[in-house]
């Protein structure tokens, strides 16, 4: 009995936590570099990728900003808890 309340409960609470997730994620665009498809220059960067793969580049290097950026954030956090000197 108490189980199934907890149970109920907990679900209740992830429930909410992925409904505002999701709500927070619909906001964001879905790349930041989506503008590079978009622009004018789409048909000569479709050229130029069949030599050189540029939007490789692209995906790799907001790949890497985004575990640079995680870092420096854990690291802040890390430095307010007093993890890390």
């Amino acid at each position: 009995m108490f189980f199934a309340a907890l149970s109920k409960f907990l679900q209740f609470i992830l429930d909410a936590l992925s409904g505002l997730l999701s709500l927070v994620v619909s906001f964001m665009p879905t790349s930041p570099f989506t503008f590079l498809a978009n622009s004018q220059f789409g048909d000569l960067l479709a050229k130029i990728n069949y030599f050189i793969p540029v939007m490789d580049f692209v995906v790799m290097l907001e790949s890497w900003l985004v575990a640079i950026a995680a870092y420096y954030l854990y690291s802040i956090w890390a430095r307010w808890v007093k993890a890390i000197d």
